[in-house]
């Protein structure tokens, strides 16, 4: 680890501290035109602007989707709303951004502020920024403020050291990643698609590929002895809690049968009716192996007594989909899917799936696959099909190159089953921050991080955006 890079970042902790303290989760309640994500997102978004000004940036504007900061030449034809130091707190100018050199270009490096609802099973605040045993606590420290904030740091170095960068390195921060992505659409319509990407919202060594990711939405009517569900927080995280009220009468039967399968939770007799609670394990979608499913705990709880929940069981226990999504050989990776969010209301049933897909599936097909099995109805609401990038790419080479000389890993990059910006950027690989040897904390409670894989990982971003810089500029020459 060079040193001076390890005192640089610790000089600069409580800034990354202060970031993952604003709870910026999408908070449809104050969605306005000035935050079209909602206060939280949008402090988190303001935060990197006024850090970025008082180091002396100058900060591209997208309408509150993202923004952008930028080092190097002014990249031609782009148009954009821009803040500046020294102007008042709201003021922004438009400018027409001048060529540069004839060689000039753009690399971006693409990080998003919101982050998933905290959910249960916190040993203190989700929020609280806390240094403990040599770990940051909070949500967001693993997925993904940390490293949004170490490439930053990377970015304010450089520009210490007054780097020549012959391309425009641009860091982007987004708001809606968890989400939908609507951010970066945005971005990319307004602002085009730069010459190479990354992402350090994923693992080491790289992921250079993504699998395909869907959506369905389940709905339709409900007549039964459940009176109300509710399972899960977000599509995309395996549900940590799943709750129903029954009809009552039930309740002795039930506790029997949450004992005999193993099940966490607790089931209450109230008002003539019956309170029941499940307990699991939340993990992001994409990592069944981390995670356990509350969800499905409670259908298998309440499989004999309600042929709904029977169906539901039949169709999500398996988190890979085995009954009904046959995998081809030699696809490489496993196909996951995720009942994240179920509700019955006033007889209306109402659920989002997660599904990840390798090459060799298509959504359709899974679709039609689901639908023969679902007693509900199935639609799929969102689709975008699997990436990769080669390994003899410069870009990915020259990364990689990096991240062994820093590491000493030899080891091969993978095709992660993790949604990143790259879905949006296509010539864009996920670049850290955790790696082999780290528990993997995204979307679990206590998420947190080691400082010494904070301080190795900016260690890898800083030498990193350094080197494709050079790059461009050696490609630049031999044209």
């Amino acid at each position: 680890m060079d040193l001076e890079l390890q005192n640089y970042f610790e000089k600069h902790i409580e800034g990354l501290q202060a970031l993952v303290r604003i709870p910026s989760v999408y908070d449809a309640e104050s969605v306005s035109a000035d935050m079209p994500y909602g206060k939280g997102v949008a402090a988190a978004l303001d935060y990197m602007r006024q850090l970025a000004l008082s180091d002396g940036f100058e900060v591209l504007e997208y309408g509150g989707h993202a923004i952008a900061v930028r080092l190097g030449p002014q990249e031609a034809g782009q148009t954009a709303m821009v803040s500046r130091p020294g102007l008042p707190e709201d003021g922004q100018t438009e400018v027409a951004c001048l060529p540069g050199p004839q060689e000039a270009g753009r690399i971006d490096v693409v990080s998003h502020l919101d982050v998933v609802e905290p959910g249960t099973g916190w040993s203190g605040d989700p929020f609280s920024g806390q240094i403990r045993g040599g770990r940051l606590y909070g949500r967001g420290t693993q997925d993904m403020k940390t490293s949004a904030y170490l490439t930053y740091l990377a970015l304010k170095r450089l520009k210490e050291e007054h780097f020549p960068a012959c391309k425009s390195l641009r860091l982007i921060y987004g708001c809606d990643e968890e989400r939908t992505m609507d951010d970066m659409i945005h971005y990319v319509s307004q602002a085009g698609l730069p010459d190479f990407a990354f992402t350090p919202d994923g693992c080491f060594p790289m992921a250079i590929g993504e699998k395909g990711a869907l959506m369905w939405r389940l709905s339709g009517s409900y007549q039964g002895t459940v009176r109300s569900m509710d399972c899960g927080v977000q599509c995309n995280v395996i549900p940590p809690v799943a709750k129903a009220v029954l009809e009552g009468g039930a309740a002795d039967s039930l506790r029997a049968r949450m004992r005999e399968l193993g099940i966490d939770g607790s089931i209450e007799e109230k008002d003539g009716t019956v309170l029941v609670e499940v307990r699991g394990r939340a993990a992001h979608a994409s990592k069944p192996e981390d995670g356990h499913s509350a969800a499905v705990d409670l259908f298998a709880l309440l499989r004999e007594m309600d042929p709904l929940a029977d169906n539901l069981y039949r169709c999500f226990a398996d988190p890979y989909g085995r009954a009904w999504a046959e995998v081809p050989e030699g696809a490489g990776t496993d196909f996951t899917v995720n009942l994240g969010v179920f509700r019955i209301r006033d007889g209306v049933c109402y659920g989002e799936v997660d599904g990840r897909y390798p090459f060799g599936l298509r959504a359709q097909e899974l679709t039609e696959r689901l639908s023969a099995r679902c007693a509900l109805r199935v639609s799929l609401d969102y689709d975008s099909a699997p990436t990769m990038n080669e390994k003899d790419d410069p870009y990915v080479a020259a990364m990689l190159r990096v991240y062994r000389e820093k590491t000493g890993d030899l080891s091969e990059p993978v095709v992660s089953g993790g949604v990143s910006y790259s879905k949006i950027f296509g010539h864009c690989v996920a670049f850290g921050p955790v790696s082999a040897d780290m528990k993997n904390l995204c979307h679990q409670a206590d998420e947190s991080i080691a400082l010494t894989d904070c301080a190795k990982a900016f260690e890898i971003y800083y030498e990193t955006m350094k080197q494709l810089a050079l790059l461009q500029q050696k490609m630049a020459k031999t044209r």
